[in-house]
Protein backbone atom coordinates (compact mmCIF):
# COMPACT_ATOMS: atom_id res chain seq x y z
CA UNK A 1 0.00 0.00 0.00
CA UNK A 2 1.31 3.48 -0.88
CA UNK A 3 1.84 6.14 1.77
CA UNK A 4 -0.93 8.17 0.17
CA UNK A 5 -3.39 5.30 0.51
CA UNK A 6 -2.24 4.62 4.06
CA UNK A 7 -2.78 8.25 4.99
CA UNK A 8 -6.14 8.32 3.26
CA UNK A 9 -7.19 5.29 5.30
CA UNK A 10 -5.99 6.93 8.50
CA UNK A 11 -7.95 10.11 7.89
CA UNK A 12 -11.01 8.28 6.66
CA UNK A 13 -11.04 6.16 9.81
CA UNK A 14 -11.08 9.36 11.82
CA UNK A 15 -13.89 10.75 9.66
CA UNK A 16 -11.81 13.84 9.05
CA UNK A 17 -11.26 14.11 5.31
CA UNK A 18 -12.92 12.68 2.17
CA UNK A 19 -11.05 10.11 0.12
CA UNK A 20 -10.95 12.48 -2.83
CA UNK A 21 -8.98 15.04 -0.79
CA UNK A 22 -6.53 12.46 0.54
CA UNK A 23 -5.96 11.23 -3.00
CA UNK A 24 -4.55 14.64 -4.03
CA UNK A 25 -1.64 14.48 -1.59
CA UNK A 26 1.89 14.84 -2.92
CA UNK A 27 4.62 12.52 -1.67
CA UNK A 28 6.12 15.43 0.26
CA UNK A 29 2.79 16.12 1.96
CA UNK A 30 2.37 12.46 2.88
CA UNK A 31 5.79 12.35 4.53
CA UNK A 32 5.16 15.60 6.39
CA UNK A 33 1.70 14.66 7.64
CA UNK A 34 2.59 11.09 8.58
CA UNK A 35 5.52 12.39 10.62
CA UNK A 36 3.36 14.94 12.44
CA UNK A 37 0.61 12.45 13.20
CA UNK A 38 2.98 9.79 14.50
CA UNK A 39 5.40 11.76 16.65
CA UNK A 40 4.78 13.01 20.21
CA UNK A 41 3.14 16.42 20.26
CA UNK A 42 4.95 19.47 21.66
CA UNK A 43 2.64 19.67 24.66
CA UNK A 44 -0.65 18.31 25.94
CA UNK A 45 -3.52 18.86 23.50
CA UNK A 46 -6.79 16.96 23.43
CA UNK A 47 -7.33 16.77 19.68
CA UNK A 48 -5.03 15.67 16.88
CA UNK A 49 -4.22 18.34 14.27
CA UNK A 50 -6.81 18.78 11.54
CA UNK A 51 -5.95 17.73 7.98
CA UNK A 52 -6.42 21.28 6.71
CA UNK A 53 -4.04 22.70 9.32
CA UNK A 54 -1.40 20.11 8.47
CA UNK A 55 -1.70 20.76 4.75
CA UNK A 56 -1.51 24.52 5.33
CA UNK A 57 1.59 24.04 7.50
CA UNK A 58 3.21 21.91 4.81
CA UNK A 59 2.39 24.52 2.19
CA UNK A 60 3.87 27.33 4.28
CA UNK A 61 6.97 25.23 5.02
CA UNK A 62 7.39 24.45 1.33
CA UNK A 63 7.03 28.08 0.25
CA UNK A 64 9.56 29.11 2.89
CA UNK A 65 12.03 26.58 1.43
CA UNK A 66 11.33 27.88 -2.07
CA UNK A 67 11.91 31.49 -1.09
CA UNK A 68 15.17 30.59 0.66
CA UNK A 69 16.42 28.56 -2.31
CA UNK A 70 15.52 31.31 -4.79
CA UNK A 71 17.33 33.92 -2.73
CA UNK A 72 20.43 31.72 -2.49
CA UNK A 73 20.70 30.32 -6.01
CA UNK A 74 18.09 32.06 -8.14
CA UNK A 75 16.30 28.85 -9.13
CA UNK A 76 14.39 25.93 -7.64
CA UNK A 77 15.50 22.33 -7.41
CA UNK A 78 13.42 19.85 -9.43
CA UNK A 79 11.84 18.62 -6.18
CA UNK A 80 10.64 22.09 -5.15
CA UNK A 81 9.56 22.93 -8.68
CA UNK A 82 7.28 19.88 -8.66
CA UNK A 83 5.96 20.95 -5.27
CA UNK A 84 5.31 24.48 -6.56
CA UNK A 85 3.16 23.05 -9.36
CA UNK A 86 1.30 20.87 -6.86
CA UNK A 87 0.66 23.72 -4.44
CA UNK A 88 -0.61 25.97 -7.19
CA UNK A 89 -2.98 23.27 -8.41
CA UNK A 90 -4.19 21.84 -5.07
CA UNK A 91 -3.38 24.23 -2.16
CA UNK A 92 -3.70 27.69 -3.68
CA UNK A 93 -6.58 28.64 -1.37
CA UNK A 94 -4.51 27.83 1.74
CA UNK A 95 -1.84 30.41 0.96
CA UNK A 96 -1.63 34.16 1.48
CA UNK A 97 -1.42 36.60 -1.44
CA UNK A 98 2.36 37.02 -1.43
CA UNK A 99 2.97 33.27 -1.30
CA UNK A 100 0.58 32.73 -4.20
CA UNK A 101 2.49 35.38 -6.13
CA UNK A 102 5.73 33.47 -5.48
CA UNK A 103 4.28 30.27 -6.93
CA UNK A 104 2.80 32.07 -9.92
CA UNK A 105 5.99 33.98 -10.64
CA UNK A 106 8.43 31.10 -10.37
CA UNK A 107 6.27 28.88 -12.58
CA UNK A 108 5.83 31.64 -15.13
CA UNK A 109 9.60 32.07 -15.27
CA UNK A 110 10.04 28.34 -15.69
CA UNK A 111 7.30 27.75 -18.22
CA UNK A 112 7.50 30.99 -20.21
CA UNK A 113 4.01 32.19 -19.22
CA UNK A 114 1.04 30.18 -18.12
CA UNK A 115 -2.59 30.26 -17.00
CA UNK A 116 -4.03 29.52 -13.59
CA UNK A 117 -7.61 29.06 -12.46
CA UNK A 118 -8.54 29.66 -8.84
CA UNK A 119 -11.80 30.56 -7.13
CA UNK A 120 -13.56 30.56 -10.54
CA UNK A 121 -11.28 33.35 -11.79
CA UNK A 122 -9.09 32.67 -14.82
CA UNK A 123 -5.97 34.69 -15.49
CA UNK A 124 -2.81 34.37 -17.57
CA UNK A 125 0.66 35.82 -17.37
CA UNK A 126 3.41 36.33 -19.90
CA UNK A 127 6.83 35.21 -18.75
CA UNK A 128 8.27 37.86 -16.38
CA UNK A 129 11.88 39.04 -16.62
CA UNK A 130 12.47 38.40 -12.90
CA UNK A 131 10.53 37.88 -9.72
CA UNK A 132 9.59 41.10 -7.90
CA UNK A 133 11.66 41.88 -4.82
CA UNK A 134 8.61 41.94 -2.55
CA UNK A 135 7.77 38.37 -3.56
CA UNK A 136 11.25 37.18 -2.61
CA UNK A 137 11.39 39.17 0.63
CA UNK A 138 11.52 37.05 3.79
CA UNK A 139 8.53 37.43 6.17
CA UNK A 140 8.80 40.23 8.74
CA UNK A 141 8.42 39.38 12.46
CA UNK A 142 6.97 42.79 13.48
CA UNK A 143 4.38 42.45 10.72
CA UNK A 144 3.55 38.96 11.99
CA UNK A 145 3.05 40.35 15.52
CA UNK A 146 0.82 43.15 14.23
CA UNK A 147 -1.43 40.61 12.51
CA UNK A 148 -1.56 38.56 15.72
CA UNK A 149 -2.35 41.70 17.70
CA UNK A 150 -5.26 42.49 15.39
CA UNK A 151 -6.68 38.96 15.67
CA UNK A 152 -6.29 38.92 19.46
CA UNK A 153 -7.97 42.31 19.79
CA UNK A 154 -10.87 41.02 17.70
CA UNK A 155 -11.19 38.16 20.21
CA UNK A 156 -11.47 40.64 23.07
CA UNK A 157 -7.93 40.77 24.44
CA UNK A 158 -7.40 44.29 25.88
CA UNK A 159 -4.78 46.60 24.37
CA UNK A 160 -2.91 46.83 27.69
CA UNK A 161 -2.48 43.05 27.76
CA UNK A 162 -1.26 43.00 24.16
CA UNK A 163 1.18 45.85 24.76
CA UNK A 164 2.65 44.11 27.81
CA UNK A 165 2.98 40.76 26.01
CA UNK A 166 4.04 41.76 22.49
CA UNK A 167 5.91 45.08 22.65
CA UNK A 168 9.62 44.56 22.11
CA UNK A 169 9.25 40.83 21.46
CA UNK A 170 11.99 39.17 19.40
CA UNK A 171 12.52 35.77 17.82
CA UNK A 172 14.04 33.28 20.26
CA UNK A 173 16.79 31.45 18.38
CA UNK A 174 17.11 28.95 21.23
CA UNK A 175 13.52 27.87 20.58
CA UNK A 176 14.18 27.34 16.86
CA UNK A 177 17.33 25.37 17.69
CA UNK A 178 15.31 23.15 20.03
CA UNK A 179 12.67 22.52 17.37
CA UNK A 180 15.28 21.60 14.79
CA UNK A 181 17.34 19.37 17.05
CA UNK A 182 17.04 15.64 16.47
CA UNK A 183 17.98 12.78 18.81
CA UNK A 184 21.34 11.22 18.03
CA UNK A 185 19.95 7.72 18.34
CA UNK A 186 16.72 5.85 18.89
CA UNK A 187 16.43 4.35 22.34
CA UNK A 188 14.76 1.06 23.14
CA UNK A 189 11.72 0.66 25.38
CA UNK A 190 14.02 -0.89 27.98
CA UNK A 191 16.25 2.21 28.00
CA UNK A 192 13.25 4.52 28.14
CA UNK A 193 11.64 2.69 31.07
CA UNK A 194 14.93 2.64 32.95
CA UNK A 195 15.21 6.43 32.61
CA UNK A 196 11.57 7.35 33.24
CA UNK A 197 10.54 4.75 35.83
CA UNK A 198 13.54 5.47 38.04
CA UNK A 199 13.79 4.51 41.68
CA UNK A 200 13.82 8.19 42.62
CA UNK A 201 10.63 8.88 40.69
CA UNK A 202 8.95 5.84 42.24
CA UNK A 203 9.97 6.78 45.79
CA UNK A 204 8.94 10.42 45.29
CA UNK A 205 5.60 9.21 43.93
CA UNK A 206 5.02 7.17 47.03
CA UNK A 207 5.82 10.23 49.14
CA UNK A 208 3.15 12.15 47.21
CA UNK A 209 0.63 9.40 47.99
CA UNK A 210 1.12 10.15 51.65
CA UNK A 211 1.59 13.92 51.71
CA UNK A 212 -1.34 14.62 49.34
CA UNK A 213 -3.58 11.71 50.35
CA UNK A 214 -6.74 13.72 51.07
CA UNK A 215 -6.40 15.87 47.94
CA UNK A 216 -5.69 12.87 45.71
CA UNK A 217 -8.74 11.05 47.05
CA UNK A 218 -10.97 14.05 46.33
CA UNK A 219 -9.65 14.46 42.78
CA UNK A 220 -9.94 10.72 42.15
CA UNK A 221 -13.56 10.71 43.32
CA UNK A 222 -14.47 13.76 41.27
CA UNK A 223 -13.00 12.52 37.97
CA UNK A 224 -13.05 8.74 38.41
CA UNK A 225 -9.31 8.37 37.91
CA UNK A 226 -7.05 5.99 39.90
CA UNK A 227 -4.79 7.82 42.34
CA UNK A 228 -1.55 6.03 41.29
CA UNK A 229 -2.11 6.98 37.66
CA UNK A 230 -2.57 10.65 38.55
CA UNK A 231 0.65 10.58 40.54
CA UNK A 232 2.43 8.77 37.70
CA UNK A 233 1.49 11.38 35.07
CA UNK A 234 2.40 14.16 37.50
CA UNK A 235 5.82 12.62 37.99
CA UNK A 236 6.50 12.09 34.31
CA UNK A 237 5.38 15.55 33.21
CA UNK A 238 7.22 17.68 35.73
CA UNK A 239 8.83 15.48 38.41
CA UNK A 240 6.00 16.46 40.76
CA UNK A 241 6.36 20.14 39.95
CA UNK A 242 10.14 20.48 40.02
CA UNK A 243 10.69 20.73 36.23
CA UNK A 244 8.14 23.00 34.55
CA UNK A 245 10.28 24.82 32.01
CA UNK A 246 11.67 28.35 32.16
CA UNK A 247 10.87 29.67 28.68
CA UNK A 248 8.59 32.67 28.22
CA UNK A 249 5.56 31.00 26.64
CA UNK A 250 4.39 33.99 24.60
CA UNK A 251 7.84 34.50 23.07
CA UNK A 252 8.22 30.77 22.33
CA UNK A 253 4.83 30.55 20.63
CA UNK A 254 5.41 33.75 18.66
CA UNK A 255 8.75 32.39 17.46
CA UNK A 256 7.25 29.07 16.37
CA UNK A 257 4.16 30.68 14.87
CA UNK A 258 6.41 32.90 12.78
CA UNK A 259 9.30 30.59 11.80
CA UNK A 260 8.50 27.08 13.06
CA UNK A 261 7.49 23.94 11.17
CA UNK A 262 3.87 24.09 12.41
CA UNK A 263 3.01 27.81 12.12
CA UNK A 264 -0.76 27.30 11.96
CA UNK A 265 -0.80 25.30 15.20
CA UNK A 266 1.53 27.61 17.13
CA UNK A 267 -0.19 30.80 15.96
CA UNK A 268 -3.48 29.45 17.34
CA UNK A 269 -1.73 28.56 20.59
CA UNK A 270 -0.25 32.07 20.76
CA UNK A 271 -3.73 33.58 20.49
CA UNK A 272 -4.91 31.20 23.23
CA UNK A 273 -1.99 32.26 25.43
CA UNK A 274 -2.86 35.94 24.99
CA UNK A 275 -6.44 35.18 26.02
CA UNK A 276 -5.13 33.38 29.12
CA UNK A 277 -3.22 36.52 30.11
CA UNK A 278 -6.46 38.49 29.90
CA UNK A 279 -8.76 35.90 31.49
CA UNK A 280 -6.44 34.93 34.34
CA UNK A 281 -5.05 38.44 34.91
CA UNK A 282 -1.48 37.27 34.43
CA UNK A 283 1.66 39.01 33.23
CA UNK A 284 3.43 37.38 30.29
CA UNK A 285 6.60 36.99 32.39
CA UNK A 286 4.67 34.60 34.66
CA UNK A 287 3.45 32.42 31.78
CA UNK A 288 6.35 29.99 31.67
CA UNK A 289 6.82 26.55 30.21
CA UNK A 290 8.80 24.47 27.73
CA UNK A 291 10.48 25.73 24.57
CA UNK A 292 7.32 24.66 22.69
CA UNK A 293 4.93 26.54 24.99
CA UNK A 294 3.77 23.59 27.14
CA UNK A 295 2.83 25.14 30.46
CA UNK A 296 3.09 24.35 34.14
CA UNK A 297 3.14 21.04 35.96
CA UNK A 298 0.73 19.24 33.59
CA UNK A 299 2.54 20.65 30.49
CA UNK A 300 -0.72 21.86 28.91
CA UNK A 301 -0.62 23.83 25.70
CA UNK A 302 -2.60 27.09 26.04
CA UNK A 303 -5.64 25.71 24.18
CA UNK A 304 -5.81 22.78 26.62
CA UNK A 305 -5.49 25.15 29.55
CA UNK A 306 -8.40 27.24 28.32
CA UNK A 307 -10.72 24.26 27.84
CA UNK A 308 -9.56 21.81 30.52
CA UNK A 309 -7.69 23.52 33.37
CA UNK A 310 -9.63 23.45 36.66
CA UNK A 311 -9.80 25.78 39.68
CA UNK A 312 -10.08 22.91 42.16
CA UNK A 313 -8.92 24.89 45.21
CA UNK A 314 -11.61 27.53 44.62
CA UNK A 315 -9.37 30.59 44.78
CA UNK A 316 -10.68 32.04 41.51
CA UNK A 317 -7.60 31.11 39.45
CA UNK A 318 -6.61 28.03 37.49
CA UNK A 319 -3.03 27.84 38.71
CA UNK A 320 -1.31 24.86 37.08
CA UNK A 321 2.10 26.23 38.11
CA UNK A 322 1.83 26.36 41.91
CA UNK A 323 -1.46 24.83 43.12
CA UNK A 324 -1.30 21.01 43.54
CA UNK A 325 -5.12 20.93 43.64
CA UNK A 326 -5.46 22.72 40.30
CA UNK A 327 -2.61 20.67 38.78
CA UNK A 328 -4.03 17.27 39.71
CA UNK A 329 -7.64 18.14 38.88
CA UNK A 330 -6.62 19.58 35.51
CA UNK A 331 -4.72 16.42 34.57
CA UNK A 332 -7.62 14.28 35.77
CA UNK A 333 -10.09 16.38 33.78
CA UNK A 334 -8.01 15.88 30.64
CA UNK A 335 -7.85 12.10 31.06
CA UNK A 336 -11.56 11.90 31.86
CA UNK A 337 -12.46 13.95 28.79
CA UNK A 338 -10.10 11.80 26.71
CA UNK A 339 -12.19 8.76 27.60
CA UNK A 340 -10.67 7.07 30.67
CA UNK A 341 -12.71 3.99 31.61
CA UNK A 342 -12.55 3.35 35.33
CA UNK A 343 -13.84 -0.21 34.87
CA UNK A 344 -10.54 -1.33 33.31
CA UNK A 345 -6.88 -0.70 34.11
CA UNK A 346 -4.34 0.71 31.71
CA UNK A 347 -3.02 -2.71 30.73
CA UNK A 348 0.00 -4.56 32.12
CA UNK A 349 3.59 -5.42 31.57
CA UNK A 350 3.58 -9.01 30.36
CA UNK A 351 5.82 -11.97 29.60
CA UNK A 352 5.44 -13.62 26.19
CA UNK A 353 6.19 -17.22 25.30
CA UNK A 354 9.47 -17.79 23.49
CA UNK A 355 7.73 -18.68 20.23
CA UNK A 356 5.37 -15.66 20.26
CA UNK A 357 5.01 -14.24 16.74
CA UNK A 358 6.21 -10.64 16.40
CA UNK A 359 3.57 -10.19 13.68
CA UNK A 360 0.90 -10.36 16.41
CA UNK A 361 2.19 -7.19 18.07
CA UNK A 362 1.03 -3.62 17.44
CA UNK A 363 -1.85 -1.34 18.32
CA UNK A 364 -3.72 -2.31 15.16
CA UNK A 365 -4.19 -5.89 16.44
CA UNK A 366 -6.95 -6.16 19.06
CA UNK A 367 -7.97 -9.35 20.82
CA UNK A 368 -9.83 -10.10 24.07
CA UNK A 369 -7.50 -10.65 27.00
CA UNK A 370 -8.78 -14.24 27.13
CA UNK A 371 -7.40 -14.80 23.61
CA UNK A 372 -4.01 -13.43 24.63
CA UNK A 373 -4.01 -15.74 27.64
CA UNK A 374 -4.68 -18.64 25.32
CA UNK A 375 -1.63 -17.62 23.27
CA UNK A 376 0.54 -17.81 26.37
CA UNK A 377 0.63 -14.14 27.43
CA UNK A 378 1.25 -13.93 31.19
CA UNK A 379 1.51 -11.00 33.60
CA UNK A 380 4.99 -9.94 34.63
CA UNK A 381 5.86 -10.16 38.32
CA UNK A 382 3.67 -7.79 40.30
CA UNK A 383 1.32 -7.10 37.39
CA UNK A 384 -2.27 -8.20 36.80
CA UNK A 385 -4.02 -8.65 33.47
CA UNK A 386 -7.30 -6.86 32.75
CA UNK A 387 -10.54 -8.84 32.71
CA UNK A 388 -10.82 -11.50 30.00
CA UNK A 389 -13.38 -9.59 27.93
CA UNK A 390 -11.29 -6.41 27.60
CA UNK A 391 -9.95 -5.75 24.09
CA UNK A 392 -6.19 -5.25 24.14
CA UNK A 393 -3.06 -5.20 22.01
CA UNK A 394 0.40 -6.64 22.64
CA UNK A 395 3.35 -4.31 22.11
CA UNK A 396 6.99 -5.39 21.94
CA UNK A 397 8.79 -2.37 20.43
CA UNK A 398 12.31 -3.78 20.82
CA UNK A 399 11.48 -7.02 19.04
CA UNK A 400 11.73 -10.64 20.22
CA UNK A 401 13.25 -10.87 23.68
CA UNK A 402 12.34 -7.30 24.58
CA UNK A 403 9.94 -6.14 27.26
CA UNK A 404 6.29 -6.48 26.31
CA UNK A 405 3.16 -4.51 27.18
CA UNK A 406 -0.49 -5.51 27.03
CA UNK A 407 -2.25 -2.27 26.05
CA UNK A 408 -5.88 -1.93 27.05
CA UNK A 409 -8.32 0.86 26.11
CA UNK A 410 -6.91 3.27 28.68
CA UNK A 411 -3.46 2.86 27.15
CA UNK A 412 -4.81 4.78 24.16
CA UNK A 413 -6.13 7.45 26.53
CA UNK A 414 -2.61 7.87 27.90
CA UNK A 415 -1.40 8.29 24.34
CA UNK A 416 -3.77 11.22 23.96
CA UNK A 417 -1.86 12.89 26.79
CA UNK A 418 1.40 12.20 24.95
CA UNK A 419 1.31 10.55 21.53
CA UNK A 420 3.89 7.86 22.30
CA UNK A 421 3.60 4.16 23.07
CA UNK A 422 6.75 4.51 25.18
CA UNK A 423 5.14 7.27 27.25
CA UNK A 424 1.92 5.32 27.79
CA UNK A 425 3.90 2.20 28.74
CA UNK A 426 5.98 4.13 31.24
CA UNK A 427 2.89 5.82 32.68
CA UNK A 428 1.29 2.48 33.40
CA UNK A 429 4.43 0.78 34.71
CA UNK A 430 5.23 3.77 36.95
CA UNK A 431 1.68 3.78 38.35
CA UNK A 432 1.99 0.07 39.15
CA UNK A 433 5.36 0.60 40.85
CA UNK A 434 4.06 3.52 42.89
CA UNK A 435 0.99 1.61 44.03
CA UNK A 436 3.02 -1.47 45.00
CA UNK A 437 3.53 0.08 48.45
CA UNK A 438 0.50 2.35 48.45
CA UNK A 439 -1.01 3.52 51.70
Amino acid sequence: MSLTLALAGLWLAAGSVPASAAATLSDSEVRFVMAELSQPRPGVVLDAPSPEDLLRDHALWSVRRMRSELNESGELSPELLREAKHLQRERYALLEKNDRALLDGVLALRLGGFSVSALSIKASWPAPVALPAQVLAEPDFPAFLEAVRADAAAQGVPKAVLDEALNGLSVDQQVLAAENSTPEHTITLEQYLTAVVSEKRVSNGRLQLGSNAELLDRVSAAYHLPVPMLVSIWGMESSYGLNQGTFQVVRSLATLGFAGKRPTFFRKELLAALRILADEHMASRDLKGSWAGAMGQPQFMPSSFRSLAVDFDGDGRRDIWKSPADVLASMANFLAKAGWDQSTGWGAEVVLPEAFEQSLTGLSILKPVSAWRALGVRPAAGAALPADGVQASVLRPSGPGGRAILAGPNFRVLMRYNNSTYYASAGGVLADRISAKAR
